[in-house]
């Protein structure tokens, strides 16, 4: 197990915390919402029958296997980035034939050691290098990473939730990570009715609220804030002007909490940011790779079209 600094991330956190609530509007980026309590909450949303994005990608993903194994031939390393529980990726190690070391990259240290062992069970012939790291920062994979094409996979149409122009660093970083000669699989939430996205973040009391109300949860046990959860309300909605569904929590009353020796105060209905999502066309989103040194190979969509994954590429030729 490749490890990161753990009280580097919980200084990060509250780093994270004090700019983001120091800022207009107040805001708590996203990959905080995934320590271990979280990591586990979003697993049970990706298992509902509400989450579109899951479902789509997996019949992606079966519908693309052979494609990818005849592409990418044999010796080949997977690194999959926010690994999660590694339920979806089980579709790619069954069906890519010269795939021999897979590397999950997750935040939550529990939720990588379940997976990884769960993994190795599973899929004895496929070399599992666990990684703890935050995806967001500059990353270095482990020792042990054949010759063989090395392959990036990043669903969840997480990708989505940073603004378009640090997606598009995100890619160039990706070339860092994944050398000359790569892949890469990006899961990308497409354009499509308001109402269909506002139904998975906003059942009252559901799944999504818990995850996103654990933030607060965060907060209170690492931060030493005194918050109730029942002072604030979770709200997405749809800004069609920039194709994004925009996350918050609103506290219910007039708040203070103090961070770092720093007061803050949390207005009665100001949002809180946990996250923005945007949403792209096939067209949109293979310009933006394009941008970052990526070439499209194929972009594939589930037969209701309301998600894509794209297979790109920094090779000069495929």
């Amino acid at each position: 197990m490749f490890d990161a600094d753990p009280q580097a991330a919980d200084r990060a956190f509250e780093a994270s915390v004090v700019q983001g609530l120091s800022q207009a509007p107040r805001r708590i980026p996203s990959k905080w919402l995934y320590d271990d309590v979280g990591a586990a909450l979003f697993e049970g949303i990706v298992a509902s029958d509400g989450y579109y994005v899951a479902r789509a990608e997996r019949a992606i993903l079966d519908a693309c296997g052979p494609r990818l194994g005849e592409t990418l031939g044999s010796d080949v390393t997977l690194v999959e980035l926010g690994s999660g529980a590694s339920v979806k990726v089980r579709s790619l190690l069954d069906t890519i034939p010269g795939l021999k070391r897979y590397v999950p990259l997750e935040i939550s240290e529990a939720q990588l050691v379940e997976a990884a062992e769960a993994i190795r069970a599973d899929y004895p012939a496929i070399e599992v290098l666990p990684l703890v790291a935050d995806y967001t920062q500059d990353v270095v994979l482990p020792d042990g990473v054949g010759d063989g094409p090395t392959v990036g996979l990043f669903l969840g149409t997480t990708l989505c939730n940073l603004h378009p122009d640090e997606s598009e660093a995100f890619l160039r970083r990706m070339h860092s990570l994944l050398g000359p000669d790569a892949f890469f699989l990006a899961g990308v939430d497409l354009v499509k009715d308001p109402a269909l996205m506002a139904a998975a973040y906003n059942a009252p009391g559901g799944a999504m609220w818990d995850f996103n109300l654990n933030i607060v949860t965060r907060m209170n046990r690492e931060l030493g804030t005194a918050l109730d959860i029942a002072d604030f309300r979770h709200e997405a909605t749809y800004n069609a002007a920039l194709a994004r569904i925009e996350a918050a929590l609103y506290p219910l009353r007039d708040l203070t909490v103090r961070i770092g020796g720093q007061d803050f105060n949390l207005p009665a209905g100001a949002p809180i940011v946990l996250e923005y999502s945007y949403k792209y066309t096939i067209e949109a989103f293979s310009e933006l790779a394009a941008r970052a040194g990526w070439t499209t190979v194929e972009a594939w969509t589930d037969p209701e079209r309301l998600c894509s994954i794209h297979f790109l590429t920094n090779r000069s030729a495929v």
